[in-house]
């Protein structure tokens, strides 16, 4: 028997920042993770082609490459957006992730940033939502801001998936040199929720391409570096 279910990644803006549709074609149902700059009309597509209706927006953070074109989509397809809570500051004002006003977003990147709040919902760790027919396990992994945090499914191809956002990258993490990031705590936070993980758990991350937690844990150095510092989980 042939799964329906697919995750489809798209490579957008100026950052080249991955926005992820996850859906179930039986169901006919998606969600959109992290749709960053253009992101609407390329959402949009994939939807239409994969014969899908988004049933929700997830955000792994606040920074801009991650939730550029959230309104547009918000408005089109009337749908709830999901972030964690210790990020809401970054929601209001996405210019403050460069330690910027807001006027800096008009007058660097010519985006009036109007955020449609009344379809804001915010989740924290250890919450399991359930989209599209899918299992999806919120974990909270501060550190590349507050309150960044992973999305976890067995149900998309039968295959583990940790949907990482800016945590963990093949070969590489994300920075923690913006305001309110923190290395110690990102190291934390792939201790406690990426190591854990079995080896053959894919990694679909906020940049680049896609590896597994296996190749991560043998050949990552800055994993390495987490593992002399904190042990092995």
């Amino acid at each position: 028997m042939v799964d329906s279910t697919f995750i489809d990644v798209l490579t957008l803006g100026m950052w080249q920042a991955n926005c992820y549709v996850v859906g179930d074609l039986e169901r006919g149902a998606a969600f959109v993770i992290d749709p960053g700059q253009g992101g609407d009309g390329p959402v949009q597509q994939v939807l239409a082609d994969r014969g899908v209706t988004c049933e929700a927006i997830l955000l792994t953070h606040g920074h801009l490459d991650h939730l550029w074109a959230v309104p547009e989509l918000v408005r089109e397809l009337d749908v709830e957006v999901r972030m964690h809570h210790d990020d809401r500051w970054l929601w209001d004002s996405p210019a403050a992730a460069f330690g910027a006003p807001p006027e800096m977003l008009r007058a660097q990147f010519d985006l009036d940033w109007d955020p449609p709040t009344d379809h804001l919902a915010t989740f924290g760790d250890d919450q399991v939502m359930t989209l599209a027919g899918m299992r999806v396990l919120t974990r909270h992994t501060p550190g590349h801001t507050p309150g960044s945090s992973v999305f976890l499914t067995d149900d998309v191809d039968g295959d583990p998936v940790l949907i990482s956002g800016d945590l963990i990258f093949a070969g590489s993490v994300g920075r923690t040199d913006f305001p309110r990031g923190s290395w110690e705590e990102q190291a934390r936070s792939i201790h406690r929720v990426v190591l854990p993980l079995a080896d053959a758990t894919r990694i679909v991350s906020g940049h680049g391409p896609e590896t597994t937690v296996g190749t991560e844990r043998r050949t990552n150095p800055f994993v390495a570096e987490i593992i002399r510092d904190l042990g092995v989980p």
